[in-house]
Order: C-alpha cells, then structure tokens, then sequence
C-alpha cells in the first residue's frame, strides 16, 4: 500500500525543508517576512516615547527576524531544490558580496524540474 502525499501546508512551505519551490512562492514568502519585519519596524519609529510599547516591539521585532531568517532559509533550499541545486547553497547567503546577487538570482533563475526533490514545485516530498 503506497502512503498517501503530503499536502502543502503554510509551515511546509515556512519551516521545512522538503521539496521544491517555484518563483512566485519564494517571491510571496519573502514579502510576508518583509512585510512583517517593516511593520515592527515601523513600530519601534513610532513608538519610541512610550518605554512599555518599545520594548514590546523591540521583542516583537527580534523574534520576528530571527524567525524570519529561519523561514526565509528553509524557503531558499526549496528554491535551490526548484532549481536543481543543492540545499547546502543556502549558506551562500551568508556570505555578504555574494547574498545580495544570490537574492536576485533565487527568485528570477529559470525551473530546472530537479525530480529528485519532487515531482512538482510548491508541493512536499513524498
């Protein structure tokens, strides 16, 4: 009997990192993680008199972003997956000459269809 497939669900594709990626899921994820750091960002501008909210949102902020970095890695080794790439490239990103090229080469490089991490992008390996 064949196990039935996994279904993409929202922490699939934000905290594992099993199967492939496409352009615009990548794309969308990084702008909910941008969207959601600005805002707490924002935030901390706004609210710098009042001591108990900055600190609040100081908390908020730092562990949006470090939930934020772990999201956005797990994202990467599905794109570089997408991509036919392996996972252990995600480091690169790390480097800072090379991250900034590598955040524009992720989400515009072309589909290699790498079967090995799945049958299809944006959708967990069985």
């Amino acid at each position: 009997m064949q196990a039935p497939a996994r279904r993409p669900t929202v922490s699939w594709l934000f905290f594992s990192p099993s199967g492939r990626a496409g352009r615009q899921v990548f794309i969308l994820g990084w702008l909910f993680w941008m969207t959601l750091n600005c805002y707490t960002v924002a935030s901390l501008a706004l609210h710098q008199e009042d001591e108990d909210l900055f600190r609040l949102f100081s908390l908020l902020f730092f562990a949006g972003l470090t939930v934020s970095v772990a999201s956005t890695m797990m994202m990467s080794i599905k794109r570089l997956h997408d991509m036919g790439l392996p996972g252990i490239l995600v480091f690169v990103l790390f480097v800072p000459a090379v991250s900034f090229v590598m955040l524009f080469v992720l989400p515009l490089a072309l589909d290699a269809r790498a079967e090995r991490h799945g049958p299809t992008s944006d959708w967990p390996k069985s």
